[in-house]
């Protein structure tokens, strides 16, 4: 009988961390929108030097939803009007209804 008591206390015990702190999903995250999740997508491209530093600048010039194989996305459109070639002027970033980067583009998607 002792040692079914010592059995079920160390049972007991070692499901004790996982009950520690049950309200922590409770907590209400900020949700992005689109907008700011691709500015996001934009920054980092140019930190990765795929952008030039111009579009640090941009303003956003719409956005949109498509289905493209099934799946919901969001076509954020960015306006840059510092760059001096006109065929760059716009650049589109794709993200998925989730908000992944999909891909970022000068033509349209």
């Amino acid at each position: 009988m002792r040692i079914a008591l010592i059995a079920l206390a160390a049972f007991a015990l070692h499901a004790a961390p996982a009950l520690a702190h049950p309200d922590h999903d409770d907590e209400e995250h900020e949700a992005r929108t689109p907008q700011q999740t691709a500015r996001d997508n934009v920054v980092r491209l140019i930190s990765q030097a795929k952008l030039p530093a111009s579009w640090s600048k941009a303003t956003v010039a719409g956005t949109r939803e498509r289905t493209s194989q099934g799946q919901r996305q969001t076509i954020v459109t960015f306006r840059n009007e510092a760059e001096p070639n006109a065929a760059r002027k716009l650049f589109h970033v794709v993200l998925t209804a989730g908000g992944q980067f999909v891909l970022g583009d000068f033509r349209q998607p």
